[in-house]
């Protein structure tokens, strides 16, 4: 199964994206072995690393994206799809992964906020 690509949101959320990659920045480096890039972050003119410290001090990217109706913010493969799924509790992250992969997505397994597929009961005969 091939990743999702793009992950797209609103502008006005862009916020919430920020603040979980900051608190999650050394989780990322530990079981990532890198942070996820956020397409926002160029607007400090850089595709390296970003400073957790640079996103606390400087608010560049936030004045850049607030009146942008929808953005791309991150690309990520299947593996930190995964790793996302298991890490990321924003809503609108949730809802578009339910969306790209299927309910057996092997990324959904133990994930208590995943629906459960409907079944048809078995009926004895």
């Amino acid at each position: 199964m091939a990743a999702i690509d793009k992950t797209y949101i609103q502008g006005k959320e862009y916020v919430l994206y920020r603040n979980w990659w900051i608190d999650n920045y050394d989780k990322m480096l530990k079981e990532l072995g890198k942070p996820i890039w956020m397409y926002p972050f160029g607007y400090f003119g850089s595709s390296g690393l970003i400073d957790p410290e640079l996103l606390r001090n400087n608010q560049l990217d936030l004045e850049s994206v607030r009146d942008i109706v929808e953005i791309a913010v991150w690309n990520t493969s299947e593996s930190t799809d995964r790793w996302l799924v298991k890490n990321c509790p924003i809503q609108s992250f949730r809802d578009t992964m339910l969306e790209a992969y299927p309910r057996r997505w092997k990324g959904f397994k133990n994930q208590n906020w995943v629906p459960r597929m409907n079944r048809k009961p078995k009926y004895v005969r």
